[in-house]
């Protein structure tokens, strides 16, 4: 059976592990062999074995002990290859170093992976390797906001969220026309939803409608950039900013994606919206009423029935006016509330 570990992939440093032996062999041994991609055939053919003392046979021969699965003497292959080459061979450098996080990736060492990539993104800008860090870099931050701690005098105990989301921003803000972008931003967005951090989470979604109207993560985030506005509103007592919000956002859901609104209930949503609206509008009368402003409680009152007049609200507060001894009839238009206190949140 043979298997493949694509570490570089449109390079002529691929690895392929041929594992050989019966399905009931006790212990299969692996064989590692470096394969170069021949772009006229488009097929991939064995390379020449590498040579030992030699700044690119070195470098092979550690990749070979990382496809073995053998990280601890890759490890010590590259910290030799760095000392020995380091300073003469620096267009294979880059390469060593990435191998070098991948290693510790596998060894679930994050934070030093972290620490060799943004080496590779401070001396390679600009190059393929640039762009490798990165993607490692999204796997790093993605591990991290899982709450993966840093090592310390040998134990996990710092935490690494900041951490995280400073490289989801850094590729948002380095490579912004990429795919990579967008699920550095839906990462952090999900990130902040799945925290209650929902204000946080709905700008985040926000921002991946906006700038990646195209995305195929659109529909999904246009969704929850509304729900993580209905969830941020934290009840008739409090501003209804985010309701408004809210709604205003299910709509634009609705008008976008017809049939999927439809599906998932959307309607249902708009209408919880509609009363929760109603139920605001109707406790700022009854604050007025409570406080002997009855000009203001009427205002309110009445708005409660004409705006949302099939609601318990509107229902309450046609039972208000009643108690005041004022005719339930439409707002005059462009009325405001009277001016004999400030209005209440």
């Amino acid at each position: 059976m043979t298997a493949y570990r694509i570490c570089r992939p449109g390079s002529c440093w691929i690895v392929a592990l041929l594992v050989t032996g019966s399905a009931y062999a006790a212990e299969p041994r692996p064989k590692a062999r470096e394969l170069d991609y021949d772009p006229k055939t488009g097929q991939w053919v064995e390379s020449p074995p590498p040579v030992p003392g030699t700044a690119l046979g070195d470098l092979q021969l550690a990749r070979q002990a990382h496809a073995r699965q053998d990280y601890r003497r890759a490890k010590g292959m590259l910290k030799k290859w760095l000392k020995t080459y380091g300073d003469t061979e620096p267009d294979y450098v880059a390469d060593a170093l990435l191998l070098e996080a991948e290693i510790h990736i596998a060894r679930r060492d994050y934070y030093k992976a972290h620490e060799n990539l943004q080496e590779v993104l401070d001396s390679f800008a600009g190059t393929e390797a640039e762009d490798r860090a990165y993607e490692f870099e999204f796997v790093v931050a993605e591990v991290f906001l899982t709450g993966v701690k840093r090592k310390w005098l040998g134990m996990r105990i710092l935490s690494t969220e900041d951490t995280a989301l400073t490289i989801l921003d850094d590729i948002t803000a380095a490579r912004p026309e990429t795919s990579l972008a967008q699920q550095a931003i839906r990462t952090k967005a999900r990130y902040f939803f799945e925290r209650g951090e929902f204000a946080l989470a709905e700008l985040e979604y926000s921002r991946l409608v906006q700038e990646y109207p195209r995305s195929r993560y659109a529909r999904h985030a246009m969704r929850q950039s509304a729900d993580a506005a209905l969830a941020s509103f934290a009840g008739i007592e409090f501003d209804d900013a985010a309701l408004i919000e809210a709604e205003e956002r299910y709509y634009e859901y609705l008008a976008q994606y017809p049939g999927a609104a439809e599906q998932e209930g959307i309607g249902q949503m708009l209408q919880q919206i509609h009363t929760q609206r109603a139920a605001k509008e109707y406790s700022i009368g009854r604050y007025y009423e409570k406080t002997r402003h009855p000009g203001a409680a009427v205002f309110y009152y009445r708005s409660t029935c004409e705006n949302w007049p099939d609601t318990i609200a509107a229902s309450q507060a046609r039972q208000r006016l009643e108690r005041l001894g004022q005719p339930l009839q439409p707002l005059p238009v462009n009325e405001t509330m009277p001016e004999e206190t400030e209005s209440a949140s």
